[in-house]
């Protein structure tokens, strides 16, 4: 056990070096970034310590091993500009110390006209653009205290005849105390290569740039560019502050460590009763626009409805819908 500390605090500071002088704004897939499940945006992503089920494989794949049996949760965000974010995820334990899980992301959008500097007003034909994620997840419960769990997923950007797709991984681990319930939660997500857009109007275009003969050309290096996914070391403690027979208030702080950005915080609560309804809120601190979150859940019967509402400032803001059934 000493030795998985010692492990994953290295893992920790070494995620906290790379990532904290990344590149300001140069990532792409950046949909990997939006808060995909009601519960976790209401807690503003601070969700590392405390996710559980099928919806820890969008947080902290550590969760899932939390599952009873078997959990399915599937989520639903009206995002800016009329965009839409999915989320569908399954979680299977086995024994009573592993747990698989599969998922997916899918971000879309409506189909866009398609104007040329000829023809401003649109052509009358439309391309389209939406981005996915599948992952395949396992977790295993180390010990009564600490789990660890891991999942790979494929990543695609597409945009008209054009693509580009990667690997990732994220891993994730859960250590729980006898202190109120303490828990400290660390996450790694998006860990993976350059990602690069190929297509044949993409080829094209560099082969009309590479006829020209100039010397060191900048448009080509443009056009055939590669960036990086957006990857994220948080790192949160939740403790429970008040607990009695049918109430629980839970207390969390997470440190999110992008490296497309500047480190930020979050702070938030979430009160549950019985384990039949639950209230949310926190702030999201250094953060652009976002800001103020909130959020409810119900238990009906086994049936879990869980909304959440985010301030954006400037822009409009964000509803989340999520339905989650364990049997």
């Amino acid at each position: 056990m000493k030795s998985l500390i010692k492990i994953f605090g290295i893992i920790a500071i070494t995620c906290v070096m790379l990532l904290a002088d990344g590149s300001l704004g140069q990532s792409g897939a950046n949909f990997l970034q939006i808060g995909a499940t009601p519960r976790g945006a209401a807690l503003g992503g601070g969700i590392t310590s405390i996710a559980n089920g099928a919806e820890a494989l969008v947080w902290n794949p550590a969760g899932a091993i939390s599952a009873e049996k078997t959990d399915i949760y599937i989520s639903h965000t009206d995002w800016f500009l009329d965009t839409k974010l999915t989320f569908g995820g399954a979680v299977i334990k086995y024994g009573d110390n592993n747990a698989i899980g599969i998922s997916a992301t899918v971000f879309s959008m409506d189909d866009q006209e398609i104007t040329t500097v000829y023809k401003p007003n649109g052509t009358g034909d439309y391309f389209n653009s939406g981005d996915l994620s599948i992952g395949l997840s396992y977790a295993r419960q180390m010990t009564d205290k600490f789990s660890f769990g891991i999942t790979g997923k494929f990543i695609q950007e597409s945009i008209y005849n054009e693509t580009a797709s990667q690997v990732a991984l994220d891993v994730g681990s859960i250590y729980k105390t006898n202190f109120h319930n303490l828990r400290i939660g660390m996450a790694v997500r998006n860990f993976s290569g350059n990602m690069k857009f190929n297509g044949d109007d993409i080829d094209d275009r560099i082969t009309e740039e590479t006829d020209r003969n100039e010397e060191d050309n900048p448009r080509v290096e443009r056009l055939s560019s590669e960036f990086r996914l957006p990857q994220i070391f948080q790192m949160g403690i939740a403790v429970d502050v008040f607990e009695n027979t049918n109430n629980c208030i839970t207390m969390i702080i997470d440190v999110d460590v992008p490296s497309d950005n500047e480190e930020r915080l979050i702070v938030g609560s979430e009160y549950c009763f019985n384990n039949l309804a639950w209230l949310r809120a926190s702030y999201q601190m250094n953060y652009d626009t976002a800001g103020l979150n909130a959020g409810a859940g119900i238990n009906l019967k086994g049936i879990r409805l869980d909304y959440s509402f985010s301030n954006h400032n400037v822009f409009s803001a964000i509803h989340r819908f999520g339905i989650g059934y364990s049997f």
